[in-house]
């Protein structure tokens, strides 16, 4: 889903800005660099024509979805016109024109910013501005009909949508929401800085933690409320925020320096750490934690204790098979990417700076792009249990803003049109 505003999921990284280079070695650095674009510019295949291009405007957005391309035309604010959506099924052959599926109309320019795919429905979210309050409005895949429309921004929560609405200095409204109709079974108020947690099948907690009193976890399928515990008896209230993460529910004090560990379903207090990390997430057997400007910590679960310390990389794109693909971020929309030992932090390889065409999260293919002249990008598999960028293509006419799924590369061209490529295995 689109993270908007003030609507933030806490298991979702926070924008980092790029720590300090590292000193020494700037010249085997240099070398690598130019041995690393050298090697893949051989490797990648003859530049490729886009499959299809698509029509669109400087204002115009459009998502992927598998194999679908839905187009997102803004309406005219000023004069309160609202915009269209556009979908597209892309040729599995290549072949024959690309033809809209179904145009819908939009019910108000402010609702066109992000576009996402739950089930059968695709929904369109706007908004989440004091000004401008989040609504979702869902529409059915196959025809476009317009099927309901509700403030907030929509989650998926198991077979159903978990509305949000709220956060920042107002109090936080949850809503269980059923798909297909947009009917609410439950609702729930909560303290501001409510934050919840991701399972398989999307939001499965709820945590209300204000600053003095009763911390709760609600169940959000249910609308249940599992657990309630005061974990500061006698204590005055301090801000603080609490992050779930696997079993655990970790708290972080105002000044970010210590983080004591619940257990999420029981509220028991498991551990207390001192570090200089702000958020926190799963890191295969271990927790990643991170700071505001730089560095990250991985801690042990069951005590946590500091395992390792890297003090350049400050962001987890995706873990497999024991290797992390860490970033620290990078000027003009790039990152700086390596591939990390993640039982030890021992840095595997280092592959250069990407801009990044795969959404989050990156739990599949991970596609990346860079320049290589003008109106060129070579395209690359981002393999960390390879531990390499291994090149796939070379693009061009375009000026970048790509994204990717598993089998399709859009990017946005030159003349504002899209330019639609299939992507080799």
């Amino acid at each position: 889903m689109i993270d908007l505003g003030e609507i933030r999921a806490d298991a979702e990284p926070e924008p980092l800005r790029r720590p300090p280079r590292a000193a020494g070695r700037p010249l085997r650095v240099a070398l690598l660099a130019v041995l690393l674009v050298v090697s893949m510019a051989g490797a990648a295949a003859p530049p490729q024509r886009s499959l299809f291009t698509v029509p669109a405007g400087p204002t115009t957005s459009a998502v992927l979805h598998g194999d679908l391309l839905f187009v997102l035309e803004r309406g005219d604010t000023p004069a309160a016109r609202g915009g269209q959506l556009v979908a597209y099924a892309v040729p599995a052959d290549g072949t024959g024109p690309l033809t809209p599926r179904w145009r819908a109309p939009l019910p108000a320019a402010s609702a066109a910013e992000g576009v996402s795919v739950v089930g059968d429905m695709v929904l369109v979210t706007g908004g989440a501005t004091p000004e401008a309050p989040a609504r979702t409005a869902a529409f059915d895949l196959a025809t476009g009909v317009r099927r309901w429309e509700l403030p907030g921004v929509a989650f998926r929560s198991g077979e159903g949508l978990l509305m949000v609405d709220g956060g920042g200095d107002r109090s936080t409204e949850f809503r269980s929401v059923e798909l297909a109709t947009g009917r609410v079974s439950w609702s729930l108020s909560t303290p501001p800085d409510a934050s919840w947690r991701w399972g398989p099948d999307g939001i499965d907690r709820i945590v209300a933690t204000p600053a003095s009193g009763e911390v709760q976890i609600w169940d959000p399928r249910s609308g249940v409320r599992l657990r309630a515990a005061n974990i500061r008896p006698g204590e005055l209230p301090t801000p603080q925020r609490a992050q779930p993460v696997g079993d655990l529910l970790l708290v972080v004090g105002e000044n970010a320096t210590r983080v004591t560990a619940y257990g999420l379903d029981e509220l028991d207090r498991r551990w207390e750490a001192r570090t200089g990390a702000s958020h926190f997430e799963s890191c295969g057997a271990l927790i990643c934690g991170y700071g505001h400007t730089e560095g990250m910590w991985a801690l042990d679960r069951a005590t946590g204790d500091v395992r390792w310390r890297a003090d350049r990389w400050n962001g987890r794109l995706t873990e497999r098979d024991g290797r992390m693909l860490v970033m620290a971020p990078h000027t003009g929309g790039r990152e700086t990417l390596a591939i990390l030992d993640t039982a030890t932090g021992r840095t595997v390889a280092e592959l250069g700076s990407w801009q990044l065409a795969s959404w989050y999260p990156f739990d599949g293919r991970l596609i990346g792009s860079r320049r290589a002249g003008t109106g060129r990008l070579v395209v690359a598999d981002l393999d960390p249990a390879a531990g390499e960028a291994r090149a796939l293509d070379v693009v061009t006419g375009v000026t970048g803003d790509c994204q990717a799924t598993p089998t399709l590369l859009l990017c946005r061209r030159g003349d504002d049109a899209y330019g639609i490529w299939r992507l080799p295995r």
